[in-house]
């Protein structure tokens, strides 16, 4: 395998994300399609997010996705990892943590304290526990579309 090379995605690498995300959710939850590339714009241009993507032999072969912001409990500056996908043919070869490599010194740079991340996926889980992260809470959800008020 070529160099694996991490790096800020631009505009220009948006249809790539969006069918590296699209490859990985048809495979999980065929049904779930939504518009994607309109987010991904806008979140491209918000200092509250950073997207990373590895290449090799510019082709994108994973993606990472960071959300920044202040904690009003401790009154530090953390981030979350929103998303982190390494394409199939790809796995098992660094580039996951490579992009977390990066995403840790992105972190720091711009002061973080803490990152946060959730997954649902155990091997995914192992993988940010091998890394360094520590279990610490649970994380829920209340989905909001087409429920009404609890």
């Amino acid at each position: 395998m070529q160099e694996n090379n991490i790096r800020a995605a631009t505009n220009r690498d948006l249809a790539a994300i969006e069918d590296a995300i699209l490859e990985w959710t048809r495979e999980r939850w065929p049904s779930w399609q939504p518009e994607r590339a309109k987010v991904i714009r806008q979140i491209l241009k918000d200092e509250r997010h950073s997207i990373l993507v590895s290449t090799v032999s510019s082709v994108i072969t994973g993606v990472l996705h960071l959300v920044f912001y202040p904690d009003i409990v401790t009154g530090a500056f953390n981030c979350h990892l929103n998303f982190l996908l390494v394409k199939k043919e790809y796995q098992k070869k660094g580039i996951g943590r490579s992009l977390l490599d990066e995403a840790v010194r992105l972190a720091r740079r711009r002061g973080v304290n803490e990152i946060h991340v959730d997954t649902i996926f155990e091997e995914a889980a192992e993988f940010y526990r091998k890394y360094g992260f520590k279990d610490d809470g649970v994380w829920l959800e209340l989905s909001l579309k087409g429920q009404g008020i609890p």
